[in-house]
Formats: C-alpha cells, structure tokens, sequence
C-alpha cells in the first residue's frame, strides 16, 4: 500500500513538472507571437510612409564589392553602379532595362525573373511579410524568407536596425552563391524625377 501511494506521488509530481513545462512553453509562444505582430505592424507602417525612397549601397558578392544607389518610386526602381563598371537597370510597369554605359549597350528583359522581384514584394506586397517569424538582437531584429525565381529557390535575410527603425541590409543565398546589399545614407523623403524611371533607349536619344 505504500508503495502505491509513493507511485501516485511520483506521477504526480511528474504530471506537474509536464504542466509546469506547456504553461511556460504556451507563455512563450505566446509572447513570440506578439513580437511578431509587433515587428510586422512597424515595417507595414514604415513601408506605408516611404513611397519613395533613395539610398546608396555597398553589395558584396563572390569577394568582390560593389557601390552603387537605389531609387524607388511607386512601383518603379532605378538601380546605379558607378564602380568597377558604370551600369544602369530600371524597372517600370513589368518591364525592365539594362544599360551598360562603358559598352553603350542596352537590353530589355522581364524582371520578374530577376531579384528584383524581391525588392517589389518586400516593399509593395502586403503579403510578403504573412507567417514571418522574427529573430530580436541587441540593436537589430531580422527575418528570414525562400522566395521562388525562375523555378529556383532564394533564401533571403533582410536586417532592420531598430531605434530609429531602417533597413539596414538585404541578403540573398542561391546556388549561384551569397549576396548582400548594405542600405547606407538613406533618404526617406527625395524628391525623385519620372523621368529617372524612363525605359526610352538612352542610345537613341
């Protein structure tokens, strides 16, 4: 009889440890989850007050670095390398425009096949951010995505800094390898020309 009553304490007290364990781990996914919403309610509400947007960027892939600015303005992007070689891509309206300025050449091409189609979904895609879970640093909170481009998968990483919320960087792993864009000297509000975002052929003009 004793023994059966040490038994039932034992699981008892095993019971509780269990409960004890789910109450905290509820707690925390709980608390996760809030976080969650938190961090994708405040880049929502920074990519709703930055329509338009302009930075310079250092990318960074195959140990070779690269400088060069963005320029985004309703559903149009402009990107600009000044250095090894002085290139130019603008994407408008589906449509997309290569410009090699040392060469004088110029093709046109369908950026939904590009990674471009990351800098668009992250900035007008409101579903881009659905069932995002973030990771919280010191300084820093980021988020990790796989994205579908030409039947192949990326893995993307894009890094805010937090206090004053900015983004800070755009990584991207495919089988070709790793690239990084670091997002320096952003500008929020520029003031940023239509015709910037022109797809005439600038050879013709």
């Amino acid at each position: 009889m004793q023994e059966k009553e040490v038994s039932l304490k034992n699981k008892n007290m095993n019971y509780s440890h269990i409960i004890f364990f789910l109450l905290i781990l509820a707690c925390s996914l709980a608390k996760a989850e809030e976080e969650n919403k938190n961090y994708r309610s405040k880049i929502l509400e920074y990519l709703s007050n930055n329509k338009e947007f302009s930075s310079s960027f250092i990318q960074y892939n195959d140990d070779a670095f690269q400088e060069g600015k963005f320029f985004l303005k309703k559903n149009r992007l402009r990107i600009e390398y000044g250095s090894p070689t002085q290139i130019v891509f603008v994407i408008k309206d589906g449509n997309a425009m290569y410009y090699n300025l040392d060469l004088k050449e110029v093709e046109y091409f369908n950026p939904k096949n590009t990674v471009a189609k990351i800098f668009f979904d992250f900035f007008y895609d409101k579903k881009f951010l659905e069932g995002i879970k973030f990771n919280n640093e010191n300084n820093y909170f980021d988020f990790a995505k796989k994205i579908k481009i030409n039947d192949e998968i990326n893995n993307i990483k894009i890094i805010f800094e937090k206090s004053p919320m900015k983004l800070r960087k755009i990584e991207i792993s495919d089988s070709e390898g790793f690239t990084s864009f670091t997002i320096i000297n952003a500008n929020y509000y520029p003031v940023l020309d239509d015709k910037m975002f022109s797809l005439a052929n600038p050879l013709l003009n």
